[in-house]
């Protein structure tokens, strides 16, 4: 042990009082494998992601084990006890408030210096520590040796060398879980002389104040003397001076001594392989042409890959139709049920080929670590609209849905730049409007029609970009914090992780299909039926017809604008209400949705492509939008802001489109 930082042990048993369930954290620095744990110790199935920052909120599972029951909780990754961002906020909030009766801290076996800061960390604010050492499959392929024993005697508690991947070490970590349970550890260190003196001064300070009785005050001390704000206003004391650069020199000191004795790098590191490829996807040129054309990939796959699946399914929903038309002899039932039902929601679900396919690109690129390297090539991009790669990462959430990428700006540290993100993101066009852009880019222009769903993805993201350079002159002043992230390694997706990452983000459509679609389908349905029993006359005309002199600079027909406004409930609605109020084309002679090609020019269906990418999101993704940015202000922003750019965009769509279309 160094004798400047005079470091040693002191071991404290305490025993711990079993609830009806052991509490255990799981803690540990971004994309380390703290998910895929607490998947191998709960059997949960939460998706594992080959980039940092996907975790941004608490997630329980229960492990049973020996005669105990654990409540597991994975916790956002964090770097360290200091709070910079909300997910930070989220992981040291649950410790020091929630208390939980175990931490198992994962590191990363193949980073372990990096790692091990956090765990002093959590070792100088509490007790029943556990080290689980993971990703020791990929150590030993890299030549890394790590020793266990060595590491649990310096640091003075249970160490485990892991591998969620494998499987190795779980059962070992549930028995060292299990032993903790019953027994308790606390070990602290010590830091340099003159900042023990510090500490022990201020403790005794701290112990006078009954309302920190709950708190260590120990770590409270260090916490001050690193000048840590959340913790000078709880304590209501500052010491004035800031020792946090003595601190971490000891702290990554002692890391130092310890990995001496337990951490062998046996393997000569030369440019391999993964080093060239690295070298040309994050070129700053190359690098942003190799990123456009991936995803110029992606959409011509989901759409023609998508297409022998979506006819299937329309000629069965065409079947069906046909059937209810010649079995049901009440009228109004068989117009609720064709025209409302298996028109509005088949409408919809005819497009899950295409999500899932869309998804399952989505999922290739994250799980083999492109993702991260895609965010650092638009960082110098990103930088100069006072964001960074990290707002980016966001926002490539939203290509699946706005509400994830909202959700996930708590890993933002700058809250400028975090609102700013999070007021852009509904631009990035949502898997629920690509059914709409399928549905009207087949009608209106054929064999072209990946072309245009490509263009409007390349719209989106010219407007989410060119709209947080506008927000942020008009808002903000400030500069982004500049993105510091380690680049994952890359890996080979399992065809398990895919199939879960398709899965957890597909059947949210699915879901959306039976509830909302159908709930709209059933309400479109009602308005365009009755009065009359005539569409031209009955309530969802009114409505249309009421706004349409708003549209008709847009050309828009008053179906269409019928359309936009159910759309706010959840965009695949546009689809069901077109569907419905332009008569299911499942009915024989009936031309359905074909005959919108009579009615407006090519020009026009982009024009309505144009706004409903751009106009207000869904009430989802506004509720997403006021509980994180927590202010109506921004809401209502969004709101105008959206209508305004859409209208206008679409109004320039159609006058030059009409040149060229």
């Amino acid at each position: 042990m160094s004798s400047s930082c005079n470091h040693s042990k002191v071991k404290e048993v305490t025993t711990v009082v079993p609830s009806k369930y052991t509490s255990v954290a799981l803690l540990g620095n971004p994309n380390v494998g703290k998910t895929s744990l607490f998947n191998a110790l709960t059997g949960a199935r939460q998706y594992v992601a080959n980039w940092p920052g996907v975790t941004v909120e608490k997630r329980v599972g229960t492990m049973f084990y020996g005669d105990r029951a654990f409540r597991i909780i994975d916790l956002p990754g964090t770097y360290t006890l200091g709070v910079t961002s909300v997910d930070e906020k989220v992981a040291r909030d649950y410790l020091l408030y929630e208390s939980p009766d175990l931490v198992v801290v994962v590191t990363d076996a193949v980073n372990l210096e990096r790692s091990l800061y956090l765990l002093l960390q959590v070792l100088e604010l509490r007790g029943n520590v556990i080290l689980a050492v993971n990703s020791i499959d990929e150590a030993k392929k890299a030549g890394i040796k790590v020793d266990r024993r060595e590491l649990s005697k310096h640091l003075g508690i249970p160490v485990v060398l892991t591998s969620a991947f494998t499987g190795e070490g779980i059962e070992e970590l549930k028995e060292a879980m299990l032993k903790i349970s019953r027994s308790g550890i606390h070990v602290h260190y010590l830091f340099p002389k003159h900042i023990e003196e510090l500490i022990l001064k201020l403790s005794e300070s701290l112990k006078l104040k009954s309302e920190l009785r709950n708190f260590d005050v120990r770590w409270l001390s260090i916490k001050l003397l690193e000048r840590d704000k959340e913790i000078i206003e709880l304590a209501g004391i500052d010491p004035g001076v800031d020792y946090s650069e003595d601190i971490a020199n000891a702290r990554y000191k002692f890391i130092k001594e310890l990995l001496k004795d337990s951490y062998r790098d046996s393997k000569k590191h030369y440019w391999d392989f993964n080093t060239a490829i690295d070298h040309v996807l994050t070129h700053k040129y190359l690098g942003i042409l190799i990123f456009f054309a991936i995803m110029y990939l992606v959409f011509q796959v989901t759409y023609s890959f998508a297409e022998p699946f979506t006819t299937l399914i329309e000629k069965g929903f065409e079947v069906l139709g046909t059937f209810i038309d010649r079995t049901i002899s009440t009228p109004w039932l068989a117009s609720l049920l064709g025209d409302g039902i298996i028109g509005g929601v088949g409408a919809v679900v005819t497009f899950v080929p295409s999500i899932f396919i869309l998804f399952l690109a989505l999922g290739i690129l994250e799980e083999t670590g492109y993702l991260p390297r895609a965010a650092f090539v638009i960082d110098r991009i990103m930088y100069s609209m006072k964001l960074s790669g990290r707002s980016f990462m966001s926002m490539l959430l939203g290509f699946g849905c706005n509400v994830s990428s909202i959700m996930s700006t708590r890993t933002i540290s700058e809250p400028q730049e975090r609102i700013i993100t999070i007021l852009v993101s509904p631009f990035v066009s949502c898997s629920a409007r690509l059914p709409v852009y399928i549905m009207v880019s087949s009608i209106f222009f054929g064999k072209a029609a990946g072309i245009a769903i490509f263009s409007l993805y390349m719209l989106s993201v010219l407007f989410t970009f060119a709209s947080a350079l506008l927000l942020n002159k008009l808002l903000f002043k400030g500069k982004p914090s500049p993105m510091i992230m380690e680049l994952p390694r890359y890996r080979k997706p399992t065809m398990r992780s895919l199939m879960l990452y398709t899965w957890n983000r597909g059947k949210h459509f699915l879901q959306k299909a039976g509830t909302i679609i159908l709930a709209a389908s059933i309400i479109i349905w009602v308005l365009s039926y009755f009065p009359t029993g005539d569409i031209l006359t009955s309530f969802a005309s009114v409505i249309g017809k009421s706004l349409e002199p708003l549209f008709r600079p847009l050309g828009f027909t008053w179906q269409m604008v019928t359309s936009l406004i159910f759309g706010a409930a959840a965009k695949e609605v546009v689809v069901s209400t077109l569907s419905t109020l332009y008569g299911a084309s499942s009915l024989p002679g009936n031309p359905g949705l074909l005959s919108l090609t009579s009615q407006i020019t090519p020009s026009v269906a982009f024009g309505f492509l144009v706004f409903i990418l751009l106009y207000f999101p869904c009430f989802a993704t506004l509720a997403a939008m006021k509980n994180e940015a927590g202010s109506w202000k921004y809401v209502w922003i969004t709101v105008f802001y959206g209508l305004a750019i859409a209208y206008l965009s679409a109004l320039i769509t159609r006058l030059i489109g009409g040149v060229f279309l």
